[in-house]
């Protein structure tokens, strides 16, 4: 464990440990408590929160640990050759997948083919008289 999930373990357990010490210190009558037909033997109610409270910290204790994986992840390791100092650099090499062209070119145009699927229709419909929207309508035209 790491220092910092050692130290967020306390604040973790502190509510387990208050309904633990609740428990402890309420004594009570005893109480039956029914679930549909089974009734359970009369226990007073601090004995009842501190079974509740140790099975939930039991069942999230052993899930954290079934998830909790078995082996530490991979890490990458980075082996260099350790390179001859004697040898001059190189300058690097150009890519040959990309040509070059000088910068003040235009940028390449590129061919499309492409292929009208339906026809636009011919005939528009008139707008009737009593349609108020002026959609398509150049305002500075009528002044």
């Amino acid at each position: 464990m790491t220092a910092l999930q050692r130290l967020l373990l306390l604040p973790c357990l502190a509510p387990f440990v208050i309904v633990i010490v609740l428990s402890a210190l309420t004594r009570g009558t005893p109480v039956r408590l029914q679930l549909l037909i089974w009734r359970t033997p009369p226990l007073p109610i601090g004995a009842w929160t501190a079974l509740a409270a140790s099975t939930g910290a039991a069942l999230a204790a052993g899930t954290t640990m079934l998830l909790r994986p078995s082996r530490q992840p991979l890490r990458r390791q980075v082996h260099r050759a350790v390179e001859n100092l004697e040898r001059e650099p190189q300058p690097p090499q150009p890519s040959p997948s990309m040509p070059e062209r000088d910068i003040r070119e235009p940028a390449p145009t590129v061919a499309v083919a492409y292929r009208v699927i339906q026809q636009p229709e011919r005939v528009r419909s008139r707008p009737s008289d009593s349609d108020t929207s002026d959609w398509d309508q150049d305002p500075d035209r009528d002044w």
